[in-house]
């Protein structure tokens, strides 16, 4: 696979993603750019372009155009707001599964990009723990949710949570830029099995670990509450065909998540979409 230039995003309003960009920049060695409709715009080096944004990071569907026409894909650095209050770092694809929105179309996902999730997240485990942050903060991967979901090329949310304490914590700032800086240099995981992965919670623990100790690196995920909800054809369709460079070759299935009629009906719906199965 030829890789392609990377884009980065994030939003003035957002602490933590505006935090980690004006680190980025430092590690970076960025100079001032100019960026269609952005705040703030700079080149780092290698010629990435990285803009900052009024709108908050969910409502971006300009990022075809911005901040590089060009680019591949887009990282966006935002926060998460939970309210468990868990120290989080996470990694997730966007789309909306279920007529609940926040930001982007109803039933409609973006394009996910799984190498370079893996990538992220494999890197932010290793600026995490060298800053002394891993065990105090979850490492986690998040299912696919909220928008943008029309943009034409991947984008995958790299974010700090859950409030503003660590949103506004330096360390957990620096681990995300550094982490976002070595897959701009080193680019996506190369060598995964790309996987769609259903079940599981919002934070799906078995396929995190899968993520980051497997073969596997995931795109879109889709929890157990949005499967209890119905399975609703297109959008698992959208979950399997949505996926850059190419469709995944397994679909990973966490068995509890469904009854036993369900698990039949849903095996057969990614089955005729031409994906190998795997319950767990």
């Amino acid at each position: 696979m030829t890789r392609g230039r990377l884009a980065v995003a994030y939003s003035v309003r957002d602490p933590a993603g505006s935090g980690a960009a004006r680190i980025l920049v430092e590690l970076a060695g960025g100079e001032r750019a100019e960026c269609p409709g952005a705040v703030e715009c700079y080149a780092l080096s290698g010629g990435v372009m990285l803009g900052g944004f009024e709108v908050d990071t969910p409502f971006m569907d300009m990022l075809s155009e911005t901040p590089d026409p060009a680019a591949e894909a887009v990282i966006v650095l935002s926060r998460h707001s939970g309210s468990s209050g868990v120290k989080t770092l996470s990694v997730h694809h966007t789309g909306n599964p279920t007529d609940r929105t926040l930001g982007g179309r109803p039933r409609e996902l973006a394009l996910a990009y799984p190498q370079l999730s893996k990538a992220l997240m494999l890197a932010y485990r290793e600026e995490a723990e060298e800053a002394g942050i891993l065990g105090e903060y979850d490492l986690k991967l998040e299912a696919t949710h909220h928008g943008p979901t029309t943009v034409d090329k991947p984008v995958v949310f790299i974010e700090i949570g859950s409030g503003p304490e660590e949103w506004r914590d330096p360390r957990a700032q620096r681990a995300m830029a550094a982490a976002v800086l070595r897959v701009l240099e080193s680019g996506p995981a190369e060598g995964c099995t790309p996987a769609t992965g259903y079940g599981g919670g919002h934070y799906p623990v078995r396929f995190t670990k899968l993520h980051l100790e497997s073969d596997y690196c995931f795109g879109h995920i889709l929890a157990k509450y949005v499967l209890r909800e119905g399975l609703d054809p297109n959008v698992i369709r959208q979950s399997v065909e949505k996926n850059y460079p190419t469709r995944p070759v397994k679909a990973v299935v966490e068995k509890k998540s469904l009854r036993s009629a369900e698990r039949r009906e849903f095996e057969g719906i990614l089955r005729s979409l031409g994906v190998e199965v795997e319950f767990i």
